[in-house]
Protein backbone atom coordinates (compact mmCIF):
# COMPACT_ATOMS: atom_id res chain seq x y z
CA UNK A 1 0.00 0.00 0.00
CA UNK A 2 2.89 1.90 0.71
CA UNK A 3 4.07 2.11 -2.61
CA UNK A 4 0.75 3.14 -4.20
CA UNK A 5 0.84 6.43 -1.83
CA UNK A 6 3.65 7.20 -3.36
CA UNK A 7 2.47 6.33 -6.95
CA UNK A 8 -0.55 8.43 -5.98
CA UNK A 9 1.40 11.35 -4.78
CA UNK A 10 4.11 11.59 -7.81
CA UNK A 11 1.46 11.66 -10.32
CA UNK A 12 -0.80 14.23 -8.75
CA UNK A 13 2.50 16.57 -7.97
CA UNK A 14 2.99 16.11 -11.66
CA UNK A 15 -0.24 16.75 -13.28
CA UNK A 16 -0.09 20.01 -10.73
CA UNK A 17 3.12 20.60 -12.76
CA UNK A 18 1.43 20.19 -15.81
CA UNK A 19 -1.56 22.35 -14.70
CA UNK A 20 1.03 25.66 -13.78
CA UNK A 21 3.40 25.13 -16.83
CA UNK A 22 0.37 25.13 -19.09
CA UNK A 23 -0.95 28.49 -17.45
CA UNK A 24 2.23 29.49 -17.72
CA UNK A 25 2.10 29.30 -21.39
CA UNK A 26 -1.46 30.24 -21.47
CA UNK A 27 -0.20 33.63 -19.66
CA UNK A 28 2.28 34.45 -22.30
CA UNK A 29 5.44 34.01 -19.35
CA UNK A 30 6.62 30.69 -21.38
CA UNK A 31 7.10 30.05 -24.94
CA UNK A 32 5.00 26.51 -25.69
CA UNK A 33 8.53 25.51 -27.53
CA UNK A 34 10.61 26.09 -24.16
CA UNK A 35 7.76 24.51 -22.16
CA UNK A 36 7.71 21.06 -24.06
CA UNK A 37 11.25 19.72 -22.63
CA UNK A 38 9.38 19.99 -18.79
CA UNK A 39 6.10 18.73 -19.90
CA UNK A 40 7.70 15.87 -21.83
CA UNK A 41 9.48 15.47 -17.94
CA UNK A 42 6.14 15.67 -16.44
CA UNK A 43 4.60 13.05 -18.67
CA UNK A 44 7.76 10.07 -18.83
CA UNK A 45 7.37 10.86 -14.58
CA UNK A 46 3.33 10.35 -14.47
CA UNK A 47 3.91 6.87 -16.96
CA UNK A 48 6.66 5.62 -14.65
CA UNK A 49 4.45 6.11 -11.97
CA UNK A 50 1.31 3.98 -13.47
CA UNK A 51 3.73 1.60 -14.87
CA UNK A 52 6.69 0.83 -12.92
CA UNK A 53 7.78 -2.50 -15.04
CA UNK A 54 9.27 -1.28 -17.79
CA UNK A 55 11.93 0.72 -15.14
CA UNK A 56 13.10 -1.90 -13.03
CA UNK A 57 13.44 -4.19 -16.46
CA UNK A 58 15.52 -1.33 -17.89
CA UNK A 59 17.73 -0.21 -14.72
CA UNK A 60 18.39 -4.27 -14.29
CA UNK A 61 19.21 -4.90 -18.21
CA UNK A 62 21.44 -1.93 -17.99
CA UNK A 63 23.29 -2.78 -14.96
CA UNK A 64 21.99 -0.54 -12.22
CA UNK A 65 21.77 -2.12 -8.64
CA UNK A 66 18.94 -0.46 -7.80
CA UNK A 67 15.65 1.29 -10.09
CA UNK A 68 15.92 4.57 -7.88
CA UNK A 69 19.66 5.00 -8.93
CA UNK A 70 18.36 4.68 -12.24
CA UNK A 71 15.47 7.31 -11.63
CA UNK A 72 18.91 9.47 -10.30
CA UNK A 73 20.74 8.95 -13.44
CA UNK A 74 17.69 9.69 -15.92
CA UNK A 75 17.16 13.15 -13.93
CA UNK A 76 20.23 14.38 -14.04
CA UNK A 77 19.98 13.59 -17.48
CA UNK A 78 16.80 15.51 -18.31
CA UNK A 79 18.77 18.43 -15.92
CA UNK A 80 21.66 18.44 -18.44
CA UNK A 81 19.13 18.40 -21.20
CA UNK A 82 17.64 21.32 -20.25
CA UNK A 83 20.48 23.29 -18.95
CA UNK A 84 22.00 22.54 -22.55
CA UNK A 85 18.85 23.92 -23.84
CA UNK A 86 19.15 27.01 -21.53
CA UNK A 87 22.33 27.50 -22.81
CA UNK A 88 21.85 27.87 -26.03
CA UNK A 89 18.90 30.02 -26.07
CA UNK A 90 20.67 32.52 -24.12
CA UNK A 91 23.85 32.29 -26.39
CA UNK A 92 21.77 33.09 -29.38
CA UNK A 93 19.88 35.64 -27.21
CA UNK A 94 23.54 37.59 -26.47
CA UNK A 95 24.25 36.94 -29.80
CA UNK A 96 20.78 38.58 -31.28
CA UNK A 97 21.50 41.37 -28.68
CA UNK A 98 24.89 42.38 -29.35
CA UNK A 99 23.11 42.39 -33.95
CA UNK A 100 21.15 44.60 -32.68
CA UNK A 101 23.48 47.08 -30.33
CA UNK A 102 24.96 47.46 -33.34
CA UNK A 103 22.30 48.49 -35.93
CA UNK A 104 21.27 50.71 -33.55
CA UNK A 105 24.50 52.37 -33.18
CA UNK A 106 24.86 52.41 -36.80
CA UNK A 107 21.16 53.74 -37.30
CA UNK A 108 22.03 56.53 -34.91
CA UNK A 109 25.07 57.43 -36.58
CA UNK A 110 22.94 58.12 -39.97
CA UNK A 111 20.86 60.17 -38.43
CA UNK A 112 22.91 62.14 -36.47
CA UNK A 113 24.73 62.35 -40.68
CA UNK A 114 21.59 63.23 -42.16
CA UNK A 115 20.76 65.95 -39.30
CA UNK A 116 24.53 67.62 -39.24
CA UNK A 117 23.60 67.78 -43.66
CA UNK A 118 20.09 69.47 -43.10
CA UNK A 119 21.84 72.03 -40.64
CA UNK A 120 24.17 73.51 -43.14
Amino acid sequence: MEGFTLRLAIIIACIVFLVAVSRQVAHGKLLLKYSLLWMTLAVASILVALFPGPLFAVSSALGFETPSNFVFFVALFFLLAICLSLSIIASKQALRIKDLVQQEALIEKRLERLEGEDGR
